[in-house]
């Protein structure tokens, strides 16, 4: 317990600062680290799959990478809108919960977002004179694909590292030899990375590339030869590990406690916010007054609860009624979010609640559906079948904390 299990030198790491030096500098300065990082993967993607990467720098760590993601969500979302193919009634994408096809569109946007950034990069000097070989026009299926490979390598496997002055700058981020290889898991974790000087001093690293990073044992983890080394990628819905990684936590695994989140924003839209003139002047208070956001149900492993935007949504929702516009009793509202008033009143709360339970009925009414109709065993199916029953889970859990009464 809590001996050091391996080590990678900085040099070794894939990031901002080891690529910069060898690209020109007005481009490792029009590019986010993620881009920069992307860009150079996917210059130095192996042409086949008998071949390693012929890049002099990191040629030998980029061989050892996966060489094709064909079960990770954003690959059938690519294929589907860059290859003409239609999605047929038994595609996994016809199964995944409304919230899943959400936060897999917000990642779509990301990728392309990024492809159409890198790619004006790359056909202008001086990146053309080098890369003319591997860029074609922005929408040529293979240079999207190669892109893709490069962005979700990037995407599933980069970790935290110090690498500027600010600890939340996003291009605190690196890609590690060897611990690639590490999966995760929610509970049995038995690895941890150690702070590097920069983190415990709170600073960038000296020098540059920082120091490297080490990975220890977990004090609370005896290692035997032949046991697998294991680390977790945080505490995360099931939602978040299907969208960003292509997985979900095992099943099998003991989980008794439900854990989970539910974005419930196409419910609102279909169910209660019917009236569009009305939904638009809630949005554009709730944009105004710094409260738009996220309408999500969640549980923890202590309470199942509604997101803050969601409440406050629904708080003045029921106080407009019927009218169109907001009227001067918005400040009751005002009152109630700043904490300066317990709740608008009590019939308020009591149709915010309702309107939360018929948000939890519908939620299980479709996850039931979905899983009474879903009953086939190919993984990609049974990812969405613990995607949905989460979602139920979830609903459960929310639909008996307000029949208790718990505060919100």
């Amino acid at each position: 317990p809590g001996n050091l299990l391996f080590s990678i030198p900085a040099k070794a790491m894939m990031n901002v600062m080891t690529l910069k030096p060898h690209y020109p500098p007005e481009t490792a300065e029009a590019l986010t680290g993620i881009q920069l990082v992307c860009m150079h993967l996917f210059l130095w993607r192996p042409r086949r799959d008998s071949e390693n990467s012929e890049d002099p720098l990191f040629g030998p760590y980029i061989s050892t990478l996966p060489r094709e993601f064909d079960g990770h969500p954003l690959t059938w979302v690519v294929q589907s809108k860059h290859q003409n193919t239609t999605c047929q009634d038994d595609h996994p994408l016809q199964w995944l919960p409304p919230s899943v096809l959400s936060a897999l569109d917000r990642l779509h946007r990301r990728f392309t977002d990024d492809w159409y950034k890198v790619h004006s990069i790359m056909i202008q000097p001086p990146m053309s004179a080098r890369t003319r070989e591997r860029t074609a026009d922005v929408n040529n299926v293979k240079a999207v694909m190669d892109f893709l490979w490069a962005w979700l390598n990037v995407n599933t496997r980069c970790i935290y590292y110090r690498l500027k002055s600010s600890k939340s700058d996003p291009d605190n981020f690196t890609l590690c030899p060897v611990l690639d290889f590490a999966n995760h898991s929610s509970h049995t974790s038995n690895m941890h990375p150690g702070p590097t000087n920069a983190d415990i001093w709170n600073s960038a690293p000296v020098p540059s590339i920082g120091e490297g990073l080490r990975f220890f044992a977990r004090d609370d983890a005896r290692i035997r030869e032949d046991d697998e080394i294991m680390l977790t990628y945080g505490r995360h819905a099931n939602k978040t590990l299907f969208v960003e990684y292509g997985f979900v936590d095992d099943p099998h695994e003991v989980r008794t406690l439900v854990c989970g989140e539910v974005d419930v924003r196409d419910i609102l839209e279909e169910s209660i916010y019917l009236d569009q003139r009305r939904s638009c002047a809630i949005k554009d208070r709730l944009a105004a007054e710094g409260y738009w956001g996220d309408c999500v149900l969640f549980a923890t492993p202590d309470s199942a609860q509604v997101s803050w935007p969601l409440i406050a949504a629904l708080r003045l929702h029921h106080l407009m009624g019927t009218a169109t516009e907001i009227g001067n009793d918005i400040q009751l509202w005002r009152d109630v979010i700043a904490g300066r008033r317990e709740r608008i009143s009590d019939d308020n709360e009591r149709s915010c609640k309702e309107s939360i339970l018929h948000v939890c009925e519908v939620v299980i009414g479709r996850a039931q559906r979905v899983l009474q109709m879903n009953t086939r065993q190919s993984l990609e199916q049974q990812y969405i079948r613990s995607l949905w029953a989460e979602e139920l889970s979830v609903a459960r859990a929310l639909k008996e904390s307000v029949h208790r009464g718990d505060a919100f």
